[in-house]
């Protein structure tokens, strides 16, 4: 049996996939998927489907030594690794902490997380896969601008406000996934998303005129 460790593509837990086997359930969130969705962090390759593959050095929870900590907050990601797993001494991304980080590919945030700064992880151009937990309650503006080769995104159940210009220029998005509670989506939140051509948004959540692209549907659900 082949076994790899792998990054969930539904809540981002790290898990061990079985290579052999089609379609998974992962362990964390109970969800199933295909095998060839999840972002693997060993050497070898996903079956049947390029995948992004990451070293077993970069597999790891990120050295100190790149992180300039401050009561909590991270200010600034020194580091080049393209995968990066913050520590649980971290309560906060701080504004531009990872702004213009060249070589990020895949971030996994902690559940001690509870805010990300303005810009936080703006021009990360290189992005394509974040885990973020549940506990962020605050995504500040701009803080994902120019990321453009993510494709997926998951707002996190504390979240109840986009902030403006928050995925601006994000041109690969096609899929967010917006929390029940979610009560507003401000200006330019999504300004040049223009792959993402359908969105569900909750019924009670106010959007701004100028939030989505103009060919971006929105589904009240």
């Amino acid at each position: 049996m082949a076994m790899n460790h792998a990054f969930c593509p539904l809540c981002g837990a790290v898990i061990t996939v079985d290579l052999s086997q089609d379609a998974l359930i992962c362990p964390a969130c109970g969800r199933p998927f295909l095998n060839v969705q999840a972002v693997y962090a060993d050497s070898a390759p996903a079956p049947a489907a390029p995948a992004v593959t990451f070293s077993k050095k970069e597999f790891s929870t990120t050295p100190l030594s790149d992180l300039d900590i401050e009561y909590g907050v991270l200010r600034r990601y020194k580091g080049k690794n393209s995968y990066v797993i913050l520590p649980d001494c971290i309560k906060e991304i701080g504004s531009n902490a990872f702004l213009t980080a060249r070589n990020l590919r895949v971030a996994v945030l902690p559940d001690s997380i509870t805010k990300i700064g303005a810009q936080a992880f703006s021009e990360c151009r290189q992005l394509i896969k974040m885990r973020i937990p549940d506990t962020v309650t605050l995504i500040g503006s701009g803080a994902f601008t120019g990321c453009k080769a993510l494709t997926e995104f998951t707002i996190p159940n504390g979240v109840q406000t986009v902030a403006s210009d928050t995925f601006w220029g994000c041109t690969a998005l096609k899929s967010v996934r917006f929390p029940s509670a979610l009560r507003r989506i401000e200006a330019n939140a999504f300004h040049g998303c223009t792959a993402l051509l359908s969105v569900q948004v909750p019924a009670g959540t106010s959007v701004a005129e100028s939030a989505f692209p103009p060919q971006t549907r929105i589904v009240r659900i």
